[in-house]
């Protein structure tokens, strides 16, 4: 018997590619599929379940790779879905693609168990065409040190009284690290660009910005458009 190495979890995959295969190749909602599979009479995915495979914060059972694996093949063969009533729903599957394997395959349960290991490459189809750049990092920057001027201004404070304001806030204060703290300081004087790490990092542990939110805290509006576009953008990639 050949004993295979065992996987270093540190590096598994996911199967956020879920996300990508649904929003850019059907029209469904996470609510559609949980009634598509309530209605056909399977066991699951359901809506939270669906919703936690895509933003990776599932570790699947068994279960969960069999009821996918079902799903798949009745969106690949199934002609009619008769057995759904809204006819919207039933356009809906019709008109969908079938999710593929990385060789054009509908996928078996061990399929996808391989592609959540990360042992089977996900079909280029749905890679992450995105990523998180230095010219996005240095967006985020730009915007984190404007947007803090404008906190002053809204407050009619200067710079020193508006961090002295930040370090009072929850946000801040629930920072564990003091490196991480001293590099918004120097993020917001204009002196320093986080790198991909460090916001990665952040965005996982803290679900965003810090920063963004003791803003937020600050000011009774919202915060300048650049501001939240650029946050959103991050927290969208650090999420895939």
């Amino acid at each position: 018997m050949v004993v295979k190495k065992q996987l270093d979890h540190k590096e598994r995959a996911n199967l956020t590619s879920l996300k990508i295969w649904r929003e850019n190749f059907t029209e469904f909602s996470i609510q559609d599929i949980h009634s598509i599979n309530q209605l056909r009479g399977g066991i699951g995915p359901h809506n939270s379940q669906w919703h936690k495979l895509e933003n990776n914060t599932i570790e699947p059972y068994l279960q969960v790779f069999k009821s996918l694996a079902a799903f798949f093949n009745e969106i690949a063969n199934e002609k009619k879905f008769l057995y759904i009533t809204s006819e919207k729903l039933r356009t809906r599957c019709k008109n969908a693609q079938p999710y593929l394997t990385h060789d054009d395959r509908v996928p078996t349960m061990i399929d996808l168990i391989e592609i959540f290991e990360g042992i089977q490459p996900v079909n280029s189809l749905y890679a992450k065409t995105e990523k998180i750049t230095d010219d996005l990092l240095n967006e985020f920057a730009k915007a984190l040190a404007s947007t803090f001027r404008w906190v002053g201004t809204e407050n009619m404070m200067n710079n020193k009284e508006t961090w002295h304001e930040m370090q009072k806030t929850q946000s801040i204060k629930r920072v564990e690290e003091k490196e991480l703290v001293e590099l918004a300081q120097s993020v917001l004087i204009g002196n320093g660009i986080p790198s991909e790490d460090t916001v990665k990092f952040v965005f996982n542990k803290y679900k965003e910005c810090p920063v963004v939110a003791a803003y937020r805290s600050l000011v009774n509006q919202p915060l300048p458009k650049d501001m939240e576009k650029v946050h959103s953008k991050i927290l969208e990639l650090v999420a895939r």
